[in-house]
């Protein structure tokens, strides 16, 4: 599992650690691991420093990744957790990214983020995300992975929404 946004708080990353270590810790064994990708945000690198110190053996910091690398990166893994809350936060290019590598979305149904996931179908919104709610959304992945898994194909298929030539066609045909 991955995160790939700024690194603050806003943008969930505390409830995204929180969460894979309190499943981790629940199920006694490494069921989850987290790679985080992307820039830190300035006013948060201390504390992200502070995090980092203690993160376990199946949380990383993988650092920034070249936006033509992308799917190359995130290919291999089968979830994005993007549990953001950032007030400034717009059409987020992540989930996009995730559904071009194949990868269902677990984010928070906050702003924009309901017009790219479709519940079922490329992953699951969260109302009111907390590290409790994505907690509780990987228990019931590690009881049910197929059924995640069975969502890579749709995403991939909900990708091409997006691919320039369709996302213009409308309006080319206005024109």
């Amino acid at each position: 599992m991955y995160t790939f946004s700024r690194v603050m708080k806003e943008k969930g990353i505390e409830d995204a650690i929180d969460a894979v270590e309190s499943i981790n810790e629940k199920k006694g064994r490494t069921v989850f691991t987290l790679d985080i990708y992307g820039q830190i945000e300035d006013g948060y690198k201390e504390k992200f420093g502070e995090l980092q110190k203690n993160f376990p053996s199946y949380i990383h910091y993988g650092g920034l990744v070249s936006y033509n690398k992308s799917v190359e990166t995130l290919k291999n893994y089968f979830a994005l957790l993007f549990p953001t809350y950032y007030q400034g936060e717009g059409f987020a290019g992540t989930l996009i990214d995730a559904m071009a590598a194949g990868t269902p979305v677990i984010a928070s149904d906050w702003k924009c983020n309901g017009e790219v996931v479709v519940p079922g179908k490329t992953g699951v919104l969260l109302k009111e995300c907390s590290t409790k709610k994505i907690e509780a959304e990987l228990d019931k992945i590690a009881e049910n992975p197929d059924g995640w898994n069975a969502m890579k194909a749709t995403t991939l298929d909900e990708a091409h929404r997006y691919d320039p030539e369709v996302a213009i066609k409308p309006l080319m045909d206005r024109l």
